[in-house]
């Protein structure tokens, strides 16, 4: 059960809607998808420290280039594009609506899943 108090932190799962914006699409749904916040190979992503604290309720807006999407989004790529089909929008909202302390499985599976394939740090686990 999600503490409406609780906070994004580290090791905790997080769960949020994403709406993405690009520039030909009028497509405005909210998909969910859910991660484990700072278990990336390379170290928190930008996407990951916009949500540091945030609470449930709480919306983060990223409006990027094109070729800022992978710094931005780092490691959870792969999971992103894999629960929402989302791939490379030229913005996402974000809003935070659920936390929990994720459970020790869930954060070797998702230490697991993030092994890259070299430099490009997708996590597909070999291109």
């Amino acid at each position: 059960m999600a503490n409406p108090t609780q906070t994004v932190d580290n090791l905790m799962k997080v769960s949020v809607k994403v709406r993405p914006g690009t520039i030909s699409s009028d497509d405005h749904r909210d998909i969910p998808f859910v991660f484990i916040y700072g278990v990336g190979p390379a170290g928190i992503t930008p996407f990951e420290k916009a949500l540091f604290g945030k609470g449930i309720g709480d919306r983060v807006q990223f409006d990027m280039m094109f070729s800022d999407y992978r710094e931005t989004i780092g490691h959870l790529e792969a999971p992103l594009r894999e629960q929402t089909g989302i791939r490379s929008p030229a913005s996402l909202d974000v809003t935070v609506t659920g936390i929990v302390r994720a459970t020790d499985r869930d954060v070797v599976k998702a230490m697991a899943a993030g092994g890259s394939c070299g430099d490009c740090g997708c996590g597909c686990g070999g291109h």
